[in-house]
């Protein structure tokens, strides 16, 4: 999925919203983020994180943010640009473009369901990291991500339409045997799932919804079907039968 343009704005105002804070919140306290310590974003967007981190760790620390897309590095550097411990790179998860054990902890919010081989991620995850140091990774049970109160038939197409959007739909499931075979230990799960039942732009729903009927249109659907779908969910929502369930989990493991 390309993460630019009108989509590189839906992330954004997404991740400031509540559901972006609680993920956030969520690695942080999952890193139990120090200062004077080392950290990394992998697959960092548009900065919010790094520039939180870079907040606790403090001037005796140092962050590193890393994304493929130069859009968001750009993005990420102005909204992180009064932090001198903070440093935003170009760099992909399979091939992180820093030498061993440097971090004391390292995140990935959404961004390993979206990498083919997970394991070699994993693998250079664990390269990075320190021994003993925590990864924390919220990735999503997308097959449990649903809009309701539109047309049942579209919205099937729609929902199988987004499918294609990443390469792992239930990525939380797989991700134990993974980090336990690439250098990890002690791995638990936490469940930050959510509910809407309204539908505006300060819902975390709002945006989700513009990405998928966006991305559907690259899948088949027509624009004009998409945009029923989306008009649909704004008759749901004044009509007051709109809902929205997400399924974030946070993963957290050791590197041993």
């Amino acid at each position: 999925m390309d993460f630019s343009g009108n989509v590189a704005e839906w992330q954004r105002k997404n991740a400031e919203g509540k559901a972006g804070n609680s993920r956030r919140s969520a690695a942080l306290e999952a890193l139990d983020v120090r200062d004077g310590k080392v950290y990394l974003d992998v697959g960092c967007g548009g900065g919010h994180l790094v520039k939180e981190l870079g907040i606790a760790a403090g001037s005796e620390g140092r962050v590193v943010g890393i994304d493929p897309s130069r859009q968001m590095v750009e993005n990420a550097r102005v909204i992180c640009q009064d932090l001198s411990c903070v440093e935003i790179i170009e760099g992909d998860a399979s091939e992180i473009p820093v030498e061993d054990a440097q971090f004391d902890g390292l995140a990935a919010l959404q961004v390993y369901e979206y990498v083919e081989d997970v394991g070699s991620a994993l693998t250079e995850a664990r390269r990075v990291l320190k021994l003993g140091c925590p990864i924390a990774i919220i990735s999503i049970l997308w097959e449990h991500c649903r809009f309701y109160g539109t047309e049942r038939g579209l919205n099937e197409r729609i929902i199988e339409a987004w499918r294609a959007h990443c390469f792992h739909q239930m990525l939380p499931l797989e991700l134990p045997p993974l980090l336990e075979r690439n250098g990890f230990g002690g791995t638990s799960r936490s469940n930050l799932s959510y509910l809407e039942t309204a539908h505006h732009t300060g819902t975390s729903g709002y945006y989700v919804s513009k990405l998928m009927a966006h991305f559907a249109t690259s899948q088949g659907i027509s624009e004009e079907d998409a945009q029923l779908w989306l008009s649909q969910l704004e008759d749901a929502n004044t009509e007051e039968r709109f809902g929205f369930v997400h399924f974030p989990v946070v993963t957290v493991a050791t590197a041993i």
